[in-house]
Parts: C-alpha cells; sequence; structure tokens
C-alpha cells in the first residue's frame, strides 16, 4: 500500500519534466500534407509528348509553399507532384496505364480507340479497360515524306515501292496501316520497311528508301531536314481515305498543312490526329476534377501558348468531344459543371 504514493510522486515528476521541456507557447507542427504521386507517361524526348507533358506537370503540380498555388483552382490537389516518363510512345503508354506502371499518359487518339477494343496492335492482348479518357490535347499532322524525285503522288503510287512505316509496336505503324486500308491499298504489295522515321530519314537520303510515314507538329525537324536539303517533299493524303478515316474515326480530322510548314513547300491536304490525356479508372474522382479545374483554369492558359505551334489545336471547349474512350467519373463531373 506504501508503494502506490510513491509510483504516483514518480509520475509527477515525469509529467513535470515534460511539462517544462516543452514550452507553454511551443507550436505542434502540422502533420503533412498527403503526397499524392501522378506520373504522365509522354514519349521519345524529340517528340511534342514531352514537351506538352512539361507543361501540364509544370500547371497541375501543387507541392507545399508554392505561391502560385495559394489561389484557389491554379494548381491541381494539394500535395500532387506530377512527374514525366518517357517511352518508346502510344502502344507503350497504353499498355502501361492499363497495367497499372503508370497513373497517366499522354496517347494518339487512334492508338487509344483501338487498345479499348482490343484492334491493332492489341489483337493478341485484348481489350485494355482499365483506363479513361480525362482530356483531348493537341494534334498532330500524318505526314508522308517521299524522295524528292520520285513520282509518288498519291497512296496508290506506293505499290511496289520501298516504305518506311515505323516499328511494328509503334503508332505510325497502326496509323499508316489504317491509311492503306482506307485508300483501299494493299500493304501487301509495298515493300515496307519497319525503320523510325529518324533512319528512314537517313536511308531515304542515301536512296535506299523512298516514302516514309511520320506524325507530329509540324515542321517535323527530319523532315524539315529533308526538304531544306531538296532531298525530300511532303504528299498529300488522297481525299477518299481522309473521308474514310475522318467517318471511321473522330479523332481523325481533314487537314490541310500550310505551303509554309516546309521550305518551298505547296500546301497540302493530310490528316491531323488528335491525342488524348488517359488516366486509370481507379484514379480518385476529386483529383481528376481537380487536375481538369487547374489544367483548364485561365490563369494557366499562358503557360499552355508558349507551347507554340503545340498549343495551336489545344481547345478547353472541346477536351470533352468526341473521345475514344469513356470519360472518367471525375472529369465527368468536372465537364458537366463547365457546362460542356
Amino acid at each position: 500500500m506504501k508503494r502506490k504514493p510513491r509510483q504516483l510522486r514518480g509520475m509527477l515528476i515525469v509529467v513535470a519534466a515534460v511539462l517544462v521541456a516543452v514550452p507553454l507557447n511551443a507550436q505542434v507542427a502540422p502533420p503533412e500534407a498527403q503526397r499524392i504521386s501522378l506520373q504522365i507517361a509522354t514519349g521519345p524526348a524529340s517528340g511534342s509528348y514531352l514537351r506538352l507533358g512539361e507543361t501540364i506537370a509544370k500547371i497541375v503540380s501543387h507541392p507545399p509553399g508554392l505561391a502560385r498555388c495559394d489561389v484557389p483552382g491554379v494548381c491541381g490537389p494539394e500535395g500532387l507532384i506530377a512527374t514525366l516518363r518517357s517511352s518508346s510512345g502510344s502502344v507503350a503508354n497504353v499498355i502501361a496505364v492499363n497495367s497499372g506502371r503508370v497513373r497517366s499518359a499522354i496517347v494518339q487518339g487512334d492508338v487509344a480507340a483501338a487498345a479499348f477494343r482490343g484492334a491493332g496492335p492489341f489483337k493478341q492482348t485484348g481489350p485494355l479497360t482499365e483506363m479513361r479518357a480525362i482530356a483531348r490535347l493537341h494534334e498532330e499532322t500524318i505526314h508522308l515524306v517521299v524522295a524528292s524525285r520520285s513520282r509518288i503522288r498519291k497512296l496508290a503510287d506506293l505499290v511496289g515501292k520501298r516504305v518506311a512505316i515505323d516499328g511494328l509496336r509503334s503508332a505510325t505503324n497502326h496509323t499508316a496501316r489504317l491509311l492503306f486500308d482506307a485508300a483501299q491499298v494493299n500493304p501487301a504489295r509495298i515493300k515496307l520497311s519497319l525503320e523510325s522515321p529518324e533512319r528512314a530519314a537517313e536511308a531515304l537520303r542515301n536512296g535506299k528508301l523512298d516514302a516514309f510515314f511520320a506524325i507530329g507538329v509540324a515542321p517535323i525537324p527530319v523532315v524539315d531536314g529533308l526538304v531544306r536539303r531538296g532531298q525530300a517533299r511532303v504528299v498529300g493524303v488522297d481525299a477518299r481515305a481522309i473521308a474514310a478515316l475522318s467517318r471511321a474515326n473522330p479523332m481523325f480530322g481533314r487537314y490541310v498543312l500550310p505551303g509554309d510548314s516546309y521550305r518551298s513547300s505547296k500546301a497540302v491536304a493530310t490528316l491531323n490526329v488528335a491525342t488524348v490525356w488517359v488516366v486509370q479508372k481507379s484514379l480518385p474522382d476529386d483529383v481528376v476534377h481537380s487536375i481538369l479545374r487547374s489544367l483548364w483554369n485561365p490563369a494557366n492558359r499562358g503557360d499552355l501558348r508558349r507551347l507554340g505551334k503545340i498549343a495551336a489545336t489545344i481547345d478547353a471547349s472541346k477536351a470533352a468531344e468526341n473521345l475514344p474512350l469513356p470519360l472518367h467519373p471525375g472529369a465527368e463531373r468536372f465537364y458537366a459543371e463547365a457546362g460542356r
């Protein structure tokens, strides 16, 4: 019985020591804000996806202490840190998002449509249904580049010629095959090469190739170099193929490539294909809603405009139109509230 007072005195001494060690006016640090990690898979270092991804990551990130984020809606959700992951392109990106290796990616629209249906490069994997769209972004132009001395004037003229369409699992390869089908040109009658546009440009320069396909925002550097040296020209796409692809997939649209896009070039009719920002469907609704509120905030338009020609086809009013995938629920709520 006599031990209890001694134990009580001991406890009081410990409490008193704690009170002395922590002044009454001391402030207890608040718990650290939740960190939200968001990777954005882009594409090769030379492409437009990387530049666009850098700008998007800058706009939507909301690290602690960033002054611009003090204005509501300018940044994404508190604690969001967006980072980039370069990749080989759209086909790799949709596979990565669907499998959960990354949470979001910029993807060529026709590739996203094929992935969701299990078509084209995805026939063996089957439909990839674990991703959702959150925004239509910029558009890229399909280029058919031919040797300057060739007589190639239309897609049918590629029969019997040496033509590079990029690797089997590339977006360019997929789109080129869609073009052949739309123009009713049998690819078996073409001497197809799986060279990348960069290697194809070198082969064309050395007379080992007659033509190649490239997709990007004009001027594409490898195309520009050839045209400037008088070694190549850009050929238009057949009107029938343009109409057929535009009807079949709203990611495509007729586009006239201006004559001043490349030195001494004439304006040619071709196709643009839209890109889409896709995410894992498990990404929380509130996170997606906050990301889009930041991306399309008028205060951030200047950052997008600084992308130059990449930004010329980005249109917030059309961001939810004709998407190749279902909208993420968080995106549905955002665009409904924005009246789009």
